[in-house]
């Protein structure tokens, strides 16, 4: 620093970098072989003069007075003349250029030495090559700290340095993807309230047992047919070893088994709302009350099924509802689908009966204007008899077929079960009903 009061003898200094700047080639630690030999020689001269004079502030000065001379021949970089400092330069190199910086950059990261000066970690020193350098470097290792034409150009290199293929090869690019990537999650989690993850169910009707799941089956399966197994309080339905036998395969399924696994069914969703649509399982018995043999469609019959202090709730508000159906020896399913406006008939067998899905919409309009006091226009509704569903081509299975039909359903899922599941889902559900739990 020049000493005060003499500071008006020192012009301002400027960075000597103007409107057209030509990056250095070929760069090396600090891209100073750019320097001519002339440049070099005159550096030696300088610091040597100012050694035997002992001027330091004169070598200060004559050294910010060196042209840093460039190589003309690479691309232009324009600056702005209101610009009054360079921020950055970037360098645009040729292919064997960036070699030659890579193998620099191997070498001594302390220290870069030129004719007469000194780099170390980052700051300019003076050295006379003519003496001992160790004792020059103990007499005058001191930073030129107030240089702003170095300061300029080594913010010129820096910037040089950060685009060589090395940091390329560290994965520079990686890293400033990743933390972009960050930054989107941060930004997206600030503006979107994180939601609970969705789990997906369609792997949890087809769950593997455990072997003291498949043992208790077995035993069950083997016990005395007298013996009760299991009783449902709410529903007043006894399970004996006789009536889970029904579920062994090649048998066929009765009221019983399936009225309590249309009860677990019931129960499982009000245990998880959030995870099952909202459904009402009439049991086996509901439509040949609806519809008697003897008297035809008969509403009274049954109105009282539905009452709300019998289920909690109006069947209006519930997505779809189930009515089991047994037609002499075969179960089929009808559904009064409320979400989608349509009756829906699915048989394993693909059977048709419009008279089944007639009846349910009158039932239907009876039923909303008895307890709602609504008149529901049930003439606009459609009328689906199902067509791509999982089919049987034995003679005991349709029971199995509309149980899983309506477990499906419950759940949201499609129909995406085969008759090749069947003795899988016999062995499963009579484990679940002697648990009293349909999972």
């Amino acid at each position: 620093m020049a000493p005060p009061g003499n500071h008006h003898r020192y012009p301002e200094l400027k960075s000597p970098l103007r409107r057209q700047v030509h990056a250095p080639s070929p760069v090396r630690k600090f891209g100073f072989s750019a320097f001519t030999r002339q440049n070099r020689n005159a550096v030696g001269q300088v610091s040597g003069n100012a050694l035997l004079n002992g001027n330091c502030n004169s070598l200060e000065r004559n050294t910010l007075d060196l042209r840093l001379q460039c190589r003309m021949d690479r691309e232009v970089i324009d600056v702005d003349d209101d610009e009054e400092e360079v921020d950055y330069v970037e360098v645009i190199s040729d292919d064997d250029e960036v070699e030659n910086v890579v193998a620099m950059e191997e070498e001594s990261e302390k220290e870069v030495s030129l004719d007469g000066f000194s780099v170390e970690n980052g700051s300019l020193m003076v050295v006379d090559d003519d003496d001992d350098p160790q004792a020059d470097k103990k007499s005058l290792n001191r930073p030129v700290t107030d240089v702003c034409s170095f300061e300029a150009y080594r913010k010129a290199l820096k910037s040089a340095e950060n685009r060589t293929s090395k940091l390329k090869a560290r994965g520079f690019g990686d890293f400033l993807r990743e933390r972009g990537r960050g930054l989107l999650r941060s930004l997206r989690s600030f503006f979107i309230p994180e939601q609970e993850p969705v789990e997906d169910g369609r792997s949890e009707p087809f769950e593997p047992l455990s072997k003291e799941e498949l043992t208790a089956v077995k035993d069950a399966f083997s016990a005395n047919v007298h013996n009760i197994l299991v009783s449902h309080e709410n529903s007043n339905i006894d399970i004996t070893v006789e009536k889970l036998r029904c579920l062994k395969p090649g048998q066929w399924l009765n009221d019983e088994v399936i009225n309590l696994y249309l009860v677990l069914l019931k129960e499982r969703e009000a245990r998880e709302p959030k995870k099952f649509i909202k459904c009402h399982f009439f049991n086996t018995f509901f439509f040949t009350k609806l519809v008697n043999s003897g008297t035809g469609y008969n509403y009274n019959a049954v109105r009282r099924w539905t009452s709300m202090k019998k289920l909690g709730y109006h069947l209006i508000d519930c997505d779809k509802i189930f009515i089991p159906i047994h037609m002499n020896i075969h179960w089929t399913l009808a559904v009064i689908n409320i979400k989608e406006r349509k009756f829906q008939y699915l048989d394993s067998y693909k059977g048709r009966e419009p008279r089944i899905l007639d009846a349910l919409a009158r039932y239907f309009a009876d039923e909303v204007k008895d307890k709602n006091q609504v008149d529901v226009d049930v003439s606009q509704w459609r009328q689906e008899f199902v067509q791509d569903l999982p089919e049987q081509s034995n003679g005991f299975d349709c029971g199995m077929f509309m149980l899983k039909y309506m477990d499906f359903y419950s759940r949201g899922l499609d129909l995406c079960f085969t008759e090749e599941h069947m003795a899988y889902f016999r062995v499963r559900t009579a484990k679940e009903i002697l648990q009293l739990r349909a999972e």
